[in-house]
C-alpha cells in the first residue's frame, strides 16, 4: 500500500500547508494592488467555503482561465490563445455539471490532479530506480518553494498528471493510453508536444529490432500512430480558434484592422510573411521576443538594452532589467519584522527577478548532472522544455515563469533525490524549502509577483 499511501500522504500535507497559508494571508494580510485581467474588471467574491479556499488561489493566471472558461477564445483573441484550452474546458464542464463557479471547479481539478500525479510519479520512478528514490522524489517535488502552483487554479497539476501518466503508460508498453494522455497533455500546455521525444526513445528501446526491419513495420505501425498523437494537440487548438471562436471577431475587425484591435486571425501573418499560430503570435502581449539563450541569460543576470519587435509594432529599444539583489542588503541593514513585512520590501523582493534566475540556474545544473544518472527518456523529456523558453525572453521578466515551468519537469527532482542521501542534510534542505514555499504562497495570495 506504500505506493498509494505515501504519495497521497505527502500530497495531502502539501495541500493543507499551501491552503492554510494562502487562506490566512488572503484573509488577514494586506494585498498589493491587483493585476487582474482587463482592469478595472474584478471577479465577484465567491462567499462561503469557496471564498475561503478558492479566492486566495485563483489569482493571476487563474483569472485568465476563468475568463476563457466562461467566454471562450473569441472575446479577446489577442491574448486568450496564450492559455491552452483543456484546463478551461474542464473548468467549464465542471461548473456546468455541479453549478459551482468556474474557478472553484478549476481549484478542485488542480488539487485532485496533483494527488493522482504524485501516485503515478511514485510508480514511474520506482520502475526505473527504487522505492527510496521514488519517496524522495515525491517529497522534493511537493516541498519545492514554487510548488504552490500545484494548488492554484493553474495548469501545473493537470499537466503533471497527464505527462507522468503518459510516460508511465509508455514505459509499460501501453501505447494507446500513452498517446491519448500525451494528446491531452499537448492540449493543456504547449510543452506537451515535447512528449514526442521521450516517446521516440522508448519506442526505440522497446521496438528497435522491429524498426530496423522493414518486414516487421506493419506490426509496429499502430504503436507509432499512438505515439504520434501529441501532434494533434496544437492542431486541434488551432482549428478550434479558427472555426469556433474567432469568426465573429474577424468579421467585426476586418472592417477596421489595426494593431490596437489586434490581429484576430489565428494563423497571423508576421513581419517576414510567415504564418504563425495565434498561440505563438499572441506571446508579444507578454512582451516576449526572439533571442538566443546566451542573450537571454546575459539580460537575466545584468541590465541590457535590446532592440525588440513586438507584434506589428516597429522595432524599439528596451531596457531589460536583470536580477537585483538590493533587497538582501536592505534586510541585512534592518533585519526586523517591520522590514520583512513592509509592502516596499515585499514589492522589491517580488519584482527583483532573482527567483527566476536562481531557479533557472538550479534547473540547468540538475539537468547537467542528470545526463549521467537518468534514463535517456527522462533527459529527452527534460531538456527541450528547459531550453525553449530561453529563446523567447520577455522585456518585463527575462526568465518569466521559469520557476513554474520547471515544476512539471519531474526528472529534476529525481536528480535531487539521487544526490541528497544523508537524512540530516535532507531534513535541513527540506525545512528551508518549506519556509520558501510558505513565504512565496503568502506573496502569491496577496498579489505579489512570484513567477
Amino acid at each position: 500500500m506504500e505506493r498509494l499511501g505515501f504519495p497521497l500522504g505527502v500530497g495531502v500535507i502539501h495541500l493543507v500547508v499551501v491552503q492554510l497559508v494562502a487562506s490566512l494571508a488572503y484573509r488577514f494580510g494586506t494585498p498589493r494592488e491587483d493585476s487582474a485581467p482587463w482592469p478595472p474588471w474584478v471577479p465577484p467574491d465567491l462567499g462561503g467555503w469557496a471564498g475561503t479556499l478558492v479566492e486566495p488561489l485563483r489569482l493571476w493566471d487563474g483569472l485568465w482561465y476563468k475568463l476563457i472558461a466562461e467566454e471562450g477564445y473569441g472575446e479577446h483573441v489577442n491574448t486568450y490563445p496564450a492559455f491552452w484550452p483543456l484546463f478551461p474546458w474542464l473548468m467549464r464542464l465542471g461548473s456546468d455539471i455541479t453549478g459551482v463557479a468556474t474557478e472553484t471547479a478549476g481549484w478542485v481539478i488542480a488539487n485532485a490532479s496533483f494527488l493522482v500525479a504524485l501516485t503515478l510519479l511514485y510508480r514511474l520512478v520506482a520502475l526505473d530506480f527504487d522505492r527510496t528514490i521514488a519517496r524522495r522524489t515525491v517529497v522534493a517535488l511537493a516541498v519545492f518553494p514554487t510548488s504552490l502552483f500545484f494548488s492554484a487554479v493553474y495548469t501545473e497539476s493537470l499537466f503533471l498528471l497527464l505527462a507522468v501518466g503518459a510516460l508511465y503508460a509508455a514505459r509499460r508498453g501501453v501505447w494507446f493510453t500513452a498517446g491519448a494522455l500525451g494528446l491531452l497533455a499537448a492540449l493543456t500546455r504547449s510543452q506537451g508536444i515535447f512528449l514526442l521525444l521521450p516517446f521516440a526513445v522508448l519506442l526505440w528501446q522497446q521496438f528497435g529490432p522491429a524498426l530496423r526491419s522493414p518486414r516487421r513495420w506493419p506490426g509496429v505501425v499502430p504503436t507509432l500512430i499512438f505515439a504520434a498523437l501529441p501532434v494533434l494537440g496544437p492542431i486541434i487548438f488551432g482549428l478550434h480558434l479558427e472555426r469556433h471562436d474567432v469568426n465573429a471577431i474577424n468579421q467585426r475587425d476586418n472592417q477596421n484592422p489595426s494593431f490596437e484591435a489586434g490581429n484576430p486571425i489565428p494563423w497571423a501573418l508576421d513581419q517576414v510573411g510567415l504564418h504563425d499560430p495565434a498561440f505563438v503570435y499572441v506571446q508579444f502581449q507578454w512582451n516576449r521576443f526572439q533571442a538566443d539563450p546566451l542573450t537571454t541569460m546575459r539580460c537575466a543576470i545584468s541590465d541590457c538594452v535590446q532592440t525588440v519587435t513586438l507584434g506589428n509594432r516597429p522595432p524599439a529599444d528596451f531596457l531589460i532589467k536583470g536580477a537585483e539583489w538590493g533587497w538582501v542588503g536592505d534586510l541585512i541593514r534592518s533585519p526586523t519584522w517591520g522590514t520583512f513585512t513592509s509592502e516596499p520590501f515585499r514589492t522589491e523582493v517580488a519584482d527583483a527577478d532573482w527567483l527566476e534566475l536562481v531557479c533557472t540556474v538550479l534547473f540547468f545544473v540538475l539537468a547537467a548532472i542528470g545526463l549521467r544518472r537518468l534514463p535517456l527518456y527522462y533527459t529527452a523529456y527534460l531538456l527541450p522544455p528547459l531550453l525553449v523558453p530561453l529563446f523567447a525572453p520577455s522585456t518585463v521578466h527575462p526568465l518569466m515563469s521559469m520557476p513554474r515551468f520547471g515544476l512539471v519537469l519531474f526528472p529534476l527532482f529525481v536528480v535531487i533525490a539521487l544526490m541528497i542521501r544523508d537524512r540530516r542534510r535532507a531534513v535541513v534542505l527540506g525545512s528551508l524549502s518549506v519556509v520558501g514555499l510558505v513565504l512565496l504562497t503568502m506573496q502569491f495570495a496577496q498579489w505579489y509577483w512570484v513567477s
